[in-house]
């Protein structure tokens, strides 16, 4: 930056007091002029400091959440004449532990494998991007007939594809008749798209979750 000290980009500040006020990494001209457009890097940077100084320092939540902080339900309800699975029906404690455990084991799996991947630039060889000729019911149910959830083909959901694609095994789903059951291979696709979420989860991508796994009790 030459000796022009009125721009700064990095002023190292004393750590022996943490106390003290920090010292600004960024010094702007005086000279410098507030500009709906910016077009140079000092104009840029004085914009977002103004739009900060509009911000709250602290944003603070005005609900009250006391009601549904234990189980961030509280803005859903179930839809009238939703039914419970029978006693019979409902897995036990210890088989649903074996299932969390086995499936937080994939998850982690294949966050592993994708940091690797990404850190030695092999993702693109390893990955199988998911590719739909036809962006409709048709179209991903002969994928999904076509082709088997390996990890290749986890490791290739974008989440725009994943989003999607549960979308299109919930509508898969509601198509079962009463008295059938969920294929093997469809259940598989199911579970290689919820190993994969991406998080934090977006509001559409739970709601879809809820409407997956309220289809499948009704199929139980």
């Amino acid at each position: 930056m030459g000796t022009e000290k009125k721009r700064v980009i990095y002023n190292a500040r004393n750590t022996e007091n943490d106390d003290e006020e920090p010292s600004k990494c960024f010094q702007i001209s005086p000279d410098v002029e507030m500009k709906e457009i910016p077009i140079t890097g000092e104009e840029y940077l004085l914009k977002v400091i103004k739009e900060r100084q509009q911000c709250a320092v602290v944003t603070v939540c005005d609900k009250d959440v006391s009601q549904f902080a234990k189980n961030q339900s509280r803005f859903y309800k179930e839809p009238a004449g939703t039914k419970t699975a029978p006693d019979k029906l409902k897995p036990t404690i210890e088989w649903q532990k074996i299932q969390v455990s086995d499936f937080s084991e994939v998850r982690s799996d294949l966050t592993k494998i994708l940091v690797m991947l990404m850190k030695t630039g092999k993702m693109e060889a390893k990955a199988k991007p998911i590719k739909i000729g036809d962006d409709t019911l048709e179209g991903w149910k002969l994928f999904f007939e076509s082709n088997d959830p390996t990890l290749s083909c986890a490791l290739g959901l974008k989440p725009d594809k994943l989003v999607r694609g549960l979308e299109m095994l919930v509508e898969i789903l509601e198509e079962v008749e009463p008295g059938q059951t969920v294929d093997h291979k469809t259940g598989q696709w199911i579970y290689a798209f919820l190993a994969r979420a991406w998080q934090p989860l977006l509001s559409d991508t739970i709601s879809i979750m809820r409407n997956l796994a309220r289809t499948c009790a009704e199929i139980r």
